[in-house]
């Protein structure tokens, strides 16, 4: 499903892309600051429900390369578990062309988990430091996808149940 949605993604950013008028400069969108963010939403078996939004501020500190502080919440349900999670970062982005992004990351995530009918809750901290990149629209409004790969996970002790994640969302030029 996930790979669907990629899939997806880059169809309807390459006609959005497609839009752009031939003759038209992409230099007025040199934009300094960038705002942006995503937001997801998850249903599964068993009453399971995730919600997640991750917005961030960015800025063009010399050509092609992108510095800036990402912040994210996700809340999850799961039969009888309740999870809330908090995240925030730096990040780079590195542009070698328009279109196309190398990005890393890092990102420290501090939560808790609460089993209904249990008088403990339990508290959780772990850093994750996000390689990836990705394909962009052009524009003032950018749509973005990509992957990321987390280089400090470590399997059965990790938040996250894998070390790859997908990303999408809009950014603004400003």
């Amino acid at each position: 499903m996930r790979y669907i949605l990629l899939i997806s993604c880059l169809l309807f950013s390459g006609l959005t892309y497609s839009q752009i008028g031939i003759g038209s400069s992409t230099a007025n969108y040199q934009d300094k600051w960038r705002v942006g963010g995503g937001v997801a939403m998850n249903f599964g078996d068993n009453g399971a429900f995730a919600l997640n939004v991750s917005p961030f501020i960015g800025y063009e500190v010399v050509k092609n390369l992108e510095a800036g502080v990402s912040t994210g919440y996700q809340y999850s349900k799961y039969r009888d578990v309740k999870q809330n999670l908090f995240s925030v970062g730096p990040y780079l982005n590195y542009y070698p062309i328009q279109s196309i992004f190398v990005r890393a990351q890092y990102e420290h995530y501090t939560g808790n988990e609460k089993i209904r009918h249990s008088p403990h809750s339990y508290s959780f901290d772990e850093s994750a430091l996000w390689l990836g990149g990705g394909y962009r629209t052009g524009g003032r409004v950018q749509l973005y996808v990509g992957m990321l790969y987390n280089v400090l996970y470590k399997e059965n002790e990790s938040l996250f149940a894998e070390a790859f994640q997908p990303i999408v969302g809009i950014s603004v030029g400003l």
